[in-house]
This record gives structure tokens, C-alpha cells and sequence, in this order.
């Protein structure tokens, strides 16, 4: 008899010690390591990558894409698309709750949407102006509808993006604009800001009321960890350091450098993938020796891509021909036969027909008494975009071009493009739909801004806007694939590397598996799914 009161007890306890166990594992905290600090999470205002990311845990848009790149509800019970394209009504869910406990109405996905058409410079497509959404109706607490001046196949994917993010009416009535994204941030997502302390870390911690994740995540809320901290690590070599000695849990934004290294390491797991991401170089129009394109062709020839994938990425990366590569919707594999290859005497014959010569020996070509030199900006604390600058250097050089690296970190760098403050740029930028990326950086209404080229023309604005409007699957094909043709005969954007997709995690990090099961690790699925075990 004593020995079964024995048995009971030990069993309560080891049961509380289980629960204790449990109950500390969901309650911990993953530290996140990113590479670059958000410029903002203002989702109208952003256009950066890591700002995307960051706030897609905070704030939601209407739709969200499965695993098979399918748009599919997130923060509604379904919707009604009219045949002619004119109208789509939609049923949001009850009760989604905003982080400051008011209840989601069709009053504030009216207000975000109004926002954003005001603001982003992300809103191409959907608003009024464009042929998009002219009118939205609020019929009840629960129902939109939004009235379209043209018919808009692509509507759906562009309402899955969250700098389309729905966030409260009242709130975003009463909060100054100076504010929003910075100091206070309040949306549907799976985990709510609570602190940004600038230059270090932005700490966010667990919605309790979190509930309505996809049926294609596990776990539809609330999230398995009770905060997720970022910490900014924007050096290559700090993040490795980091990794290794166990400071940070998590990062995407793996150095490809140290791959190798990290992936020997018994309590760490790294992965990599490829991604729609990519590397290009920008030539500015506004720079009067770049308008030739005898000039833009002999740094076009003057490019191995090869040796940057190899160099500047270990191997990792792979050179890509177009500005979207074949892990993007929309990717032509024609584009292959138009972009033009290594060929550095091509680029001679190129600058002696321009009238550039190397008369006095040193290396460097001259016309009328002034030496060939470009300035080539580009990230100065990302590893892979400094070397990448400094290959390209080295390969202009070898042609007589005296290049001028400037680098600097990613937003001062970004603020040079967009101010058309250098003569070639080497950048970044990511999106998983062909159209919209390729009209965001292309486009004339980009110019000023994501536009690094500065460039405009017709044929290109033309059919960039087919591809995104036409009802015929056809004509939207064709016109992007013209796109992607005039984009690389221009000689303006020099593709050189897809980037590839890189996450290391702590050996106690959950919840992997079935993030790598998406094929772009969506921030929602992060968010939901990983955990301390």
C-alpha cells in the first residue's frame, strides 16, 4: 500500500515536471539574427526586404499563398469575384481580433486599403488610377466589396502581400504618421511589437488571441513561442560568430562564407534552397556616359557571372540571365538566348569605337584628356555584395575602366540609387511574381525611386501593363516575356546571381521541418510554427 502512495506520488510528479517542462519550452524565446535593420514597418511605406519580413509577423493582407503558390484565404471566409472582373465581394471572418482587442471589421480593411493606395510606393496595381479599385463598399460589419475600373487577373496575388496589411480604422486615425512602424505597430498577426530599440534588436512577443492561421500551417495560433526577439547583426563575420557560439537560435540570413563552417557544427542545422531572389548591377541614365549603349554593352560583356557566383557566393549562388529567375512566376527561358555573354574583347572593340583609348600605358583609357572612371556603389556590410563590387572592379579594370568603389550599409546605399547619385550600382530586391517585380523595378513610374536604371520607355511601360491587365493568359505571357527581352537588351540591368536561401537554426529549434515544406519559408509560418524544444 505505502509503495502504490510512493508510486502516485513520484508519478504527479514527474507529470508536473513534464507539464513545468512544457510549459517552459512555449513559453521561451527564439532570437532571430537579421542581417539589416528595417528601414521601417510602416507596411505603406517600405519598400525592403528585411522591413517586409519583419512586419509580415505583426501585420496581415487579406490572403496568404499555400505551398503551391495558390492564394488562398487568410483573414476571410470566402469571396465572390464577379465574370467580368468588375466586382469581388468579400466575407471577412468574425471575431479577428487586432492587437489592441478591437474586433476586424470591413471598416478598417476600407481604411488600410486607402492608406495604402495614398502611400505605398508598393500600390501599382491595385489602385483606382491604375484601373484598379475605384470604390469600396462596407454593406456590414463583415462584408466588402471592391469595385474595379478594369478587369485585374493578378488582384488576388497583389492582395496577398502584406504592405497591403490590414490594421484598425480608429488606430490608425488617432496614431501620428511619424509613429506608425516605428514605435507602435498594431495589426492580426501571430506576434504583436513591443519594443524596436534602434540599431539592436526588435523585440515581439506572443497574440494570446491568435487563432485564425491557414489550414496548410499545423498550428493555426496562437504561436508555440512566447517572444521572438531580432537582433540586428549586420556584419557577416558577427553573424557567424553569433551562430557559433549559440547567441542567436535562428537566421536567414546565413553568409554563404560560412555554410561550410556552420553546416560541421553539431548543434547547429543549416539549410539552403534556391530562391527568387536576385543580384543585378544598375546603370544610372541620368549619367550622360552611360546613355550610350556601346558603353552599357562593354560593362555588360565585361561581366562573369561565373566568377562572382563563385567567389562572392562559395558557390551557392548561380548566374542568372534575366532579372527574374526560374524560381519566379513568369520566368522565360528564352531570355537565356538574349543575354549577352562573357566576351571582355567585345568590350574593347566596344570602347575604342566610342573613342576610349589607353594611350599612355597605365591600364586605364582616356579620351580627350580625361581618364574612363565610373563610380560602382553597393553594400558595404553584406560580404557577398562588397566582393561582388570588387570583382566587378577588378573585371572592368581589365578593359580600362577605372572604377571608383564607394560602398556603404544597405539604406545609405539605397538612398544614392534612388537620388541617381553614381554611374553603377550593384543591388538586391526579391519578389515571387514576375509582373509586379519587373514593373516595380523597370517601370517609368519607378523612376525617383525603385527604378535604379532611371530609365523610361514606352514599349517597356506598355507592356509591363498588359502583362498585368489583360484577361488573355496569352497576351499577359507574351507582354512579360517582352519585358524580360527588352530589360537585358537595354544593357541597363546587368543580371549577375540568384541569391541563394540560406537559414541556419540552434539544434533545438522546432518546427523546421514543416517551415522548409513551404518552398519560400513564409514569415507566418515562422512565426507559427518554431519553438524551443
Amino acid at each position: 500500500m505505502k509503495f502504490k502512495k510512493v508510486s502516485i506520488i513520484l508519478l504527479v510528479v514527474s507529470l508536473v515536471f513534464l507539464l513545468s517542462v512544457s510549459v517552459m519550452a512555449a513559453d521561451g524565446e527564439i532570437i532571430v539574427g537579421i542581417g539589416e535593420e528595417p528601414d521601417t514597418l510602416d507596411p505603406n511605406k517600405t519598400t525592403r526586404f528585411h522591413s517586409y519580413m519583419i512586419l509580415s509577423h505583426i501585420i496581415e493582407p487579406l490572403f496568404t499563398l499555400d505551398n503551391e503558390y495558390n492564394v488562398v484565404p487568410l483573414l476571410l471566409e470566402s469571396y465572390d469575384w464577379a465574370e467580368d472582373g468588375s466586382k469581388m465581394t468579400v466575407e471577412l471572418k468574425e471575431g479577428i481580433k487586432f492587437h489592441n482587442g478591437t474586433e476586424m471589421t470591413s471598416e478598417d480593411v476600407k481604411a488600410s486599403y486607402e492608406r495604402y493606395f495614398e502611400l505605398s510606393p508598393m500600390a501599382n496595381y491595385l489602385p483606382g488610377d491604375k484601373g484598379g479599385i475605384y470604390q469600396i463598399d462596407t454593406p456590414d460589419k463583415y462584408k466588402v466589396v471592391f469595385h474595379f475600373e478594369n478587369a485585374k487577373p493578378l488582384a488576388l496575388y497583389h492582395m496577398a502581400d502584406a504592405h497591403v496589411g490590414i490594421m484598425p480604422k480608429e488606430w490608425i486615425e488617432n496614431t501620428a504618421d511619424n509613429e506608425i512602424g516605428i514605435t507602435k505597430l498594431v495589426g492580426t498577426g501571430p506576434l504583436q511589437l513591443d519594443e524596436w530599440i534602434s540599431g539592436e534588436e526588435i523585440i515581439m512577443s506572443r497574440f494570446e488571441d491568435y487563432n485564425h492561421g491557414p489550414d496548410f500551417i499545423s498550428n493555426q495560433g496562437p504561436t508555440k513561442t512566447a517572444k521572438m526577439i531580432f537582433r540586428v547583426v549586420p556584419e557577416d563575420a558577427t553573424m557567424m560568430a553569433e551562430l557559433m557560439s549559440g547567441n542567436v537560435d535562428f537566421s536567414f540570413d546565413v553568409p554563404p562564407s560560412s555554410v561550410d563552417v556552420l553546416s560541421k557544427r553539431d548543434n547547429l542545422r543549416v539549410e539552403t534552397a534556391p530562391t527568387y531572389s536576385v543580384q543585378y548591377l544598375a546603370m544610372n541614365m541620368k549619367r550622360e556616359i552611360i546613355q550610350d549603349k556601346k558603353m552599357r554593352l562593354a560593362v555588360a560583356h565585361a561581366v562573369n557571372k561565373e566568377q562572382i557566383a563563385k567567389a562572392a557566393w562559395f558557390g551557392v549562388g548561380q548566374k542568372i540571365y534575366g532579372l527574374i529567375n526560374k524560381a519566379t512566376i513568369g520566368y522565360w527561358p528564352g531570355i537565356e538566348d538574349v543575354a549577352y555573354k562573357y566576351n571582355p574583347e567585345e568590350s574593347k572593340k566596344l570602347l575604342s569605337e566610342l573613342g576610349w583609348e589607353d594611350n599612355d600605358g597605365d591600364g586605364i583609357r582616356e579620351k580627350d584628356g580625361e581618364e574612363l572612371s565610373l563610380t560602382l556603389i553597393t553594400f558595404s556590410n553584406i560580404d557577398q555584395w562588397r566582393k561582388a563590387g570588387e570583382i566587378v572592379q577588378s573585371q572592368l579594370a581589365q578593359i580600362g575602366i577605372k572604377v571608383e568603389l564607394e560602398t556603404a550599409e544597405v539604406g545609405a546605399t539605397y538612398d544614392r540609387a534612388e537620388t541617381a547619385d553614381y554611374d553603377i550600382g550593384i543591388f538586391r530586391n526579391t519578389w515571387w511574381l514576375g509582373q509586379p517585380y519587373l514593373r516595380f523595378l523597370t517601370h517609368s513610374s519607378g523612376i525617383g525611386s525603385s527604378n535604379y536604371g532611371q530609365w523610361s520607355s514606352p514599349e517597356l511601360d506598355k507592356n509591363i501593363e498588359t502583362a498585368g491587365d489583360s484577361m488573355s493568359l496569352e497576351e499577359r505571357t507574351e507582354a512579360l516575356n517582352r519585358v524580360q527581352e527588352i530589360v537585358v537588351e537595354t544593357g541597363i540591368w546587368v543580371p549577375l546571381v540568384s541569391n541563394a536561401k540560406i537559414i541556419a537554426a540552434k539544434d533545438d529549434v522546432a518546427g523546421l521541418d514543416e517551415l522548409l515544406s513551404h518552398p519560400w519559408w513564409p514569415p507566418l509560418m515562422r512565426a507559427l510554427l518554431l519553438h524551443k524544444q
